[in-house]
């Protein structure tokens, strides 16, 4: 019984990383519009992955918003000099539809109240806040070592 277990979670991890491997690979580029408060301060330097989420202005007038995941180990998954929203940021994506959001929110600063389930805009965005965004799709950023 322990083997057919064993099989069967060996079976189910390479059909993942089948599936992983061979889903349709986009390059994204947009500012960062603001950044879950939650993931960007809660990393561990410890053996766990850590997380960051934003949400990308891109030149697309179809798709305007994006919300992208970075997962890694480590403590930086994006460098510091993306977070003022100024500089383009290009990564290469997945799209995932289990983690599209609806209506996300925003604010200028942080409250207690407020820090579950919202983005800070970042500095060149808080004058010229996003509109109301019905579906914002998300994509999981795809991990390269830095050479």
């Amino acid at each position: 019984m322990l083997r057919h277990k064993q099989s069967l979670l060996t079976v189910v991890t390479l059909a993942s990383f089948t599936l992983v491997a061979v889903a349709k690979n986009t390059k994204l580029t947009g500012k960062i519009v603001g950044y879950d408060v939650m993931h960007h301060t809660s990393k561990s330097a410890s053996a766990v992955q850590n997380q960051e989420v934003v949400i990308l202005e891109t030149s697309n007038p179809k798709q305007k918003y994006l919300k992208v995941m970075f997962s890694s180990f480590g403590t930086t998954q994006i460098e510091e000099k993306y977070f003022d929203g100024s500089q383009p940021l290009t990564t290469d994506a997945f799209r995932d539809h289990s983690c599209d959001e609806k209506t996300p929110t925003f604010v200028s600063q942080v409250t207690l109240q407020e820090i579950a389930q919202t983005y800070l805009l970042t500095d060149a965005f808080k004058t010229q806040r996003p509109g109301r965004i019905k579906n914002l799709k998300c994509y999981v950023a795809i991990y390269k070592k830095k050479k």
